[in-house]
């Protein structure tokens, strides 16, 4: 670990500095969560993880997706709220892998639509509960950052964090994304404090946070290989100091090679991670098996992705590398690339260059090897508290005043693109692109348009007097939780509920689509066309709500 003792700031004096980040990703966060319509996957998962602690059965639709981790903390307000169980009921159905996979959306929506309280508000204390995972996080960042730099850059990454579009847009989502990207970040800094501050107490500690990583979703398997190779970096870059005191922290394994020592090592942290997914299952391993058995099934199916222009169902090696570079804010590229060039070109940090450098890279290159899912930059969510760490190093590369003046500068840029991003983070797309507004020409799904922006929608209607609209939604949120009236147009999950009057295409009036059908990536699943829209992709838009849902006004003939 490397300080330096030119901005040495006192603990008291900084500590609220750092609350303030903290704070403000909170507010961001609560406001999101608030604004945004249910996404996707999120109806079809609320109140999963009252159900699995409230029966410990894992025979319902969703049950088998995901570890449990984040449904788990998702689950308190389904205590406080009279949810109706018989909703959980499915006589007769076949517990397959695929029936445990789906989403019962209709489940979701009854919740929601419950007339004995509101479901809007139980919906938004359920989102909230994700703060726990955020606490976890920035205590990482702060410790971490503390560890490695001296004020005001340990200030940084909690900064980057606070107002970043990418982590903004899934923590407060029903989701698991979030969940991985905290636990990920929080196991390789357990290891790393085991193999600096080598104790019975680290120990435990490292195993604990890979099992709670093992319990947030299937791809924290990577981290096995990951913490494997952190190992042996240690091994090959710590000085004999660093080494020997290794072997003083366990006394029984100090008389054998480091090798040995730390094949040891890995085994006790897998031994304790095991314990703990077993735990987080009550003390089953079936339902783990069978959430990978689902997993590998879903991959093997092959999905629909759409990158600028193209469609493919089993994905485009460079797809996660453009979504990267487009969907990251710019100053935050910028930082973090100054950073890794100095970690990889200035010795005295090399040691440090593995924890910081290795998990992101080999978390990316699994992506692009061995994953055909190109639907979204969440996948990549774990990437994004290393490019805030690596941030900090971005000074040590520059003379004092150049690199004030350009952190700075970096910073003021960051700060006005949050200002005019909020809240439609799940949308945002950097300059690159020409911003938010161009970004359905480059990526749909969940990195753009994932069904938030019905409340928004409904809000459009009620500020322009509209009584009604013709709307084709890329969601599965029911409009009537928001009183939304409209004429259907080709969807997926939308109900249609004149489904006796015929569909005439192309058709006039005010009409919003959301940015997924327009592309038309998965028209065909449903029978309708990828081109069904092309008649409207000539036309610009009218209007859009939060750059998912575009409007069209087109006069009658």
């Amino acid at each position: 670990m490397y300080t330096d003792n030119i901005y040495a700031c006192p603990l008291n004096r900084r500590a609220p500095l750092f609350a303030l980040t903290f704070l403000s990703f909170s507010l961001l966060f609560l406001h999101t969560a608030w604004e945004k319509s249910p996404t996707w996957d999120e109806v079809g998962y609320i109140g999963l993880g009252a159900y699995l602690l409230k029966t410990g059965r894992w025979d319902v639709p969703a049950a088998g997706s995901h570890p449990p981790l984040a449904f788990y903390v998702n689950s308190p307000p389904s205590f406080f709220y009279p949810l109706d169980w018989n909703f959980w009921q499915y006589p007769g159905a076949e517990r397959n892998v695929r029936f445990l996979r789906s989403a019962d959306v209709q489940r979701g929506n009854a919740h929601l639509l419950d007339p004995r309280y509101d479901g809007e508000h139980f919906f938004f204390f359920t989102r909230a509960t994700s703060l726990l995972f955020a606490g976890a996080l920035f205590w990482v960042l702060i410790s971490w950052s503390n560890q490695l730099f001296t004020f005001p850059r340990s200030l940084l990454p909690p900064f980057l964090c606070a107002l970043s579009p990418n982590i903004l847009a899934h923590a407060p989502l029903i989701n698991t994304d979030f969940a991985l990207a905290t636990t990920f970040v929080v196991s390789i800094f357990a290891v790393r404090a085991l193999l600096y501050t080598p104790s019975l107490t680290t120990l435990a500690w490292a195993g604990i946070a890979l099992g709670v990583a093992l319990l947030s979703k299937l791809s924290a398997l990577v981290l096995l290989p990951i913490i494997a190779l952190l190992f042996i970096w240690f091994t090959l870059c710590a000085d004999p100091v660093q080494r020997a005191a290794l072997a003083m922290g366990f006394s029984p394994l100090s008389r054998r090679n480091v090798w040995s020592r730390l094949i040891a090592l890995y085994a006790s942290i897998c031994v304790v991670a095991v314990l703990v997914l077993w735990l987080g299952y009550g003390f089953r391993i079936t339902p783990y098996w069978l959430t990978l058995q689902s997993q590998l099934w879903d991959i093997g199916t092959g999905h629909w992705a759409y990158l600028m222009g193209e469609f493919s169902t089993r994905g485009w090696w460079y797809y996660f590398p453009i979504v990267l570079l487009i969907k990251t804010p710019i100053p935050t590229l910028l930082l973090a690339l100054l950073g890794s060039f100095t970690l990889i070109t200035q010795r005295r940090h090399r040691l440090e260059a593995g924890f910081l450098l290795l998990p992101p890279l080999i978390l990316l290159a699994g992506f692009i090897v061995g994953n055909s899912k190109n639907i979204g930059l969440r996948y990549l969510l774990p990437i994004y508290p290393f490019l805030f760490l690596l941030a900090g190093y971005a000074a040590f590369a520059l003379r004092r005043r150049m690199r004030t003046a350009l952190v700075a500068a970096l910073c003021l840029w960051y700060l006005v693109g949050a200002a005019t991003t909020h809240p439609h983070h799940l949308a945002y797309f950097n300059e690159l692109v020409g911003g938010s507004a161009n970004g359905y020409r480059y990526l749909v799904d969940s990195n753009l348009d994932w069904g938030q922006d019905l409340k928004g929608l409904k809000r459009y209607m009620d500020e322009r007097g509209i009584q009604k609209i013709k709307l084709s939604y890329f969601g599965t949120v029911d409009p009537r939780l928001y009183d939304l009236d409209y004429e259907w147009l080709p969807s997926f999950m939308l109900p249609n509920p004149r489904p006796d009057l015929p569909v005439t295409l192309p058709t006039d009036g005010i009409i919003a689509i959301s940015a997924t059908n327009l592309v038309g990536v998965y028209m065909d699943q449903y029978g309708h066309g990828k081109d069904i829209f092309s008649w409207l992709r000539s036309r610009e838009p009218t209007a859009h709500i939060g750059h998912s849902i575009l409007i069209y006004e087109i006069a009658s003939p």
